[in-house]
């Protein structure tokens, strides 16, 4: 399973990206969700974990974007 973490804070996706590799699974990270569309989004994630305020493009208006182009996000409050 490939999962994507989009966080603007370098060590807490650092932190998860280790957890999650410990646990098998592939990890892509991205510093905001602007950064992921623009340069990996051809690469496509099996699950997302977003923060949801980031500067230049926040986890709200990234979600909005992915599903424009066919993914259908889940969203956890």
């Amino acid at each position: 399973m490939k999962i994507l973490v989009i966080d603007d804070d370098a060590g807490l996706r650092k932190s998860l990206a280790l957890i999650l590799s410990d646990a098998e699974y592939e990890v892509l990270q991205a510093e905001d969700g602007e950064t992921w569309l623009l340069v990996a989004a051809e690469q496509l994630p099996d699950l997302i974990l977003c923060d949801v305020r980031m500067p230049r493009l926040g986890g709200l208006e990234f979600l909005m974007r992915t599903a424009r182009r066919g993914a259908k996000p889940w969203c956890l409050s």
